[in-house]
């Protein structure tokens, strides 16, 4: 049994190392290099910030009074005295109005531009055997990245 294992062992090294050999042999391969540091790119931008303001204003309004007509009847009498006929007189008559004050709710939107800050990108320092690389990416990376090497030319491959 173990002979067996170490054959099958034996054999999935050599199939690697071919592989290996294979993927090293073009001066191609892809590694992965550390993260030294990490440096977030701030941009100000103005966002629009709606609000509704309400408040009470006194609102005073006019009740004006009634007018009615009044008549008055006044006989009109002869020159011995009795009555002879009546006159009918007619006045407009206006009683005054009146005010009454309530506070009504009034309410306006307002929209003013807020500053923000926001992260737009990042800069990248990753160290790749002793060399120090710097990028810059869109988000970030952690704590390694991945890198492609072309016949020693390191870029990062993600």
């Amino acid at each position: 049994m173990k002979r067996i294992s170490k054959l099958v062992v034996a054999a999935l090294g050599i199939s690697l190392a071919g592989s290996a050999f294979a993927f090293y042999r073009d001066g191609s391969y892809f590694d992965f290099a550390r993260v030294d540091r990490v440096d977030r790119l701030l941009a100000t931008t103005d966002q629009p910030q709606t609000r509704q303001e309400c408040w009470d204003q006194p609102r005073t309004e006019y009740h004006p009074g009634a007018d009615y007509r009044r008549n008055t009847v006044e006989p009109v009498y002869d020159e011995d005295g009795s009555p002879q006929q009546s006159v009918v007189r007619s006045d407009v008559v206006e009683t005054g109005g009146y005010t009454t004050t309530r506070n009504e709710r009034v309410c306006q939107t307002r929209t003013a531009n807020i500053e923000t800050q926001q992260v737009v990108g990042y800069d990248v320092v990753y160290r790749y055997r002793g060399e120090d690389y710097r990028e810059r990416m869109d988000h970030d990376p952690g704590r390694s990245v991945r890198v492609h090497v072309d016949h020693g030319y390191v870029e990062l491959a993600e």
